[in-house]
């Protein structure tokens, strides 16, 4: 009797800590199934179609999702195409129009379950909610950060450990890599496993642009690509976030992501010094692909297995010198520029086995778009800094202020474009 009630605690526990994604464009039959999940323990997120319900999937991350088949704007089976394709989490899908063509169509598409009743009860929904989170539940932190940070180099595999001990506190995390290493996945990985999980995710781009108004509690607040954002934006979000003591809240998280490592961002004055210091504890430093070829081959294949679904080419291979090939390239986009080239193979190559001569056609392609915009972006920083020196005489310190950055920065910027720092600009 005692390892029977252990049990349900556990599961109970479980329960308090899932959340459940119920999409109906019937609003009192949605209401009634989300008070049922309530009452079970469960987090309820509601939405009211399937284009809805895909966003409030991206934005919570939920655990389970049930939705309806028949609804306007954007039914069911769309909604369960477009989560499988970035998603194993278990979904339901219900109707009260069932027939043997319609679970055909679901179950094909990837749902687990399929009710179909002309009068859905929602305490059936919440059994199915149950039984669905608990055969899943065995399945540890470990396991699935495992899932969501793929790869067996020690540089990864201390990735993850980091995530596993930082995703159960409340503290600020700056995540630190090259862009293309994962940030964004980093992040969202701390939110899922974290203390703000059953919040919203909310992510502030480079401009500076996130919802105004009061920020809703749980939540956790990703200022993405910190060094870029503008020093004015960045100290509205540290006396936003500031105000109150909110910062010390655990209903409030506050992640960033920077593009090189957080002493050299302050160095180079890109980061407002009061915001730089909650991150100053924690930091989690990701690897470029470079440094992590062994990794190449899980990549590829996960990616190619997703990307082959969300382009219609379901089975679609590589070829082993195709793997070798690109386990030898340098890959300065790291993995975001491995995903563009096996999209674009995937999409153009016709075949279900992709061959090494057309890797080599679309990298020769992707350099020769690089180089040229290398080249322009090289162009436009050199003339920036020749006007920023003209316009204050060649002073560096007030040329320095003038680009918002060091002194140093100036000064290293100057030796890359062959500019003497003279009087004469």
């Amino acid at each position: 009797m005692r390892v029977l009630a252990a049990r349900k605690r556990c599961r109970d526990w479980r329960r308090m800590r899932s959340s459940v994604l119920v999409v109906d464009d019937r609003q009192s039959s949605r209401r009634a199934l989300a008070a049922e999940l309530e009452d079970a323990g469960f987090a309820v997120i509601e939405a009211e179609d399937g284009s809805h319900g895909w966003s409030q999937f991206r934005a919570r991350t939920p655990d389970l999702v049930i939705t309806d088949m028949v609804m306007p704007n954007s039914d069911g089976i769309e909604l369960l195409t477009r989560i499988r394709a970035r998603s194993e989490v278990p979904v339901v899908v219900f109707t009260a129009h069932g027939s043997i063509e319609a679970a055909v169509t679901a179950l094909k598409g990837g749902a687990d379950e399929f009710v179909a009743s002309a009068d859905v009860e929602a305490e059936e929904l919440v059994g199915l909610a149950s039984r669905l989170l608990d055969a899943a539940a065995p399945v540890d932190l470990s396991s699935r950060i495992a899932e969501r940070v793929l790869g067996e180099s020690p540089a990864i595999q201390r990735v993850r450990e980091r995530i596993a001990g930082l995703a159960t506190l409340s503290e600020p995390v700056a995540i630190c890599g090259e862009p293309g290493t994962g940030r964004d996945t980093i992040a969202r990985a701390l939110h899922d496993f974290g203390v703000t999980r059953e919040g919203e995710f909310i992510r502030v781009d480079p401009n500076g642009r996130a919802a105004t108004g009061r920020l809703p509690e749980p939540a956790t607040i990703y200022l993405d690509n910190l060094d870029l954002l503008p020093l004015d934006a960045q100290r509205y979000w540290f006396e936003r976030l500031s105000a109150g003591g909110r910062i010390e809240s655990l209903q409030l998280r506050i992640l960033a992501s920077v593009s090189r490592p957080l002493a050299m961002a302050l160095d180079e004055r890109r980061i407002d010094p009061d915001l730089a210091r909650w991150f100053l504890r924690f930091e989690i430093a990701l690897p470029p692909l470079r440094e992590r070829t062994m990794d190449i081959p899980i990549l590829a294949s996960a990616l190619v297995e997703r990307l082959g679904r969300s382009l219609g080419r379901p089975g679609v291979r590589l070829a082993p010198e195709v793997t070798r090939r690109l386990r030898e390239e340098h890959w300065p986009g790291n993995v975001g520029e491995l995903a563009g080239i096996l999209e674009k193979l995937i999409a153009f190559s016709p075949a279900k086995e992709i061959r090494l001569g057309e890797l080599v056609e679309i990298l020769a392609e992707v350099k020769e778009s690089v180089a040229r915009i290398r080249e322009r972006q090289g162009m436009i920083e050199r003339q920036t800094l020749i006007e920023a020196l003209r316009s204050t005489g060649g002073n560096v310190t007030r040329a320095a202020e003038r680009l918002g950055r060091s002194r140093a920065a100036v000064y290293r910027l100057a030796e890359k474009h062959g500019l003497p720092l003279r009087r004469e600009y």
